[in-house]
């Protein structure tokens, strides 16, 4: 049986930056649903010229919240992801891993973020 992958274009999304907050809402607006449904999605970066941490974060980071790590893992595929893009997802990744597993951390987390909110 053929596994079905929805294939979503950054640069259609966003454009050929992937760089800010709000950037990386919309991405996980539109993928946090299907991973949660436990629907294949695949983020293609391809004609994305730059790739900074807050859209990873926002984007990516944050869907490991709610979503368990196996899950995530099995279900989310990122391609054309340049070198420079691709370790910032992989530190990304292993910092949202970190902050998601341990309570303690995550509340820390949730007041710094709740608390720049606030200021900005």
């Amino acid at each position: 049986m053929a596994v079905l992958m929805r294939t979503y274009k950054v640069s259609d999304l966003i454009g050929e930056f992937a760089t800010t907050v709000q950037a990386g809402q919309q991405v996980y607006d539109l993928i946090h649903p299907e991973l949660l449904a436990g629907r294949f999605v695949e983020l293609d970066f391809a004609q994305v010229r730059l790739t900074a941490p807050p859209f990873l974060n926002t984007a990516i980071g944050d869907l490991l919240a709610d979503i368990k790590p196996d899950d995530f893992d099995r279900l989310f595929k990122a391609i054309n992801l340049g070198p420079l893009g691709a370790e910032g997802l992989d530190l990304v990744l292993e910092h949202s891993r970190e902050i998601y597993a341990n309570d303690h951390l995550r509340q820390l987390w949730d007041e710094i973020i709740t608390g720049q909110s606030e200021t900005e």
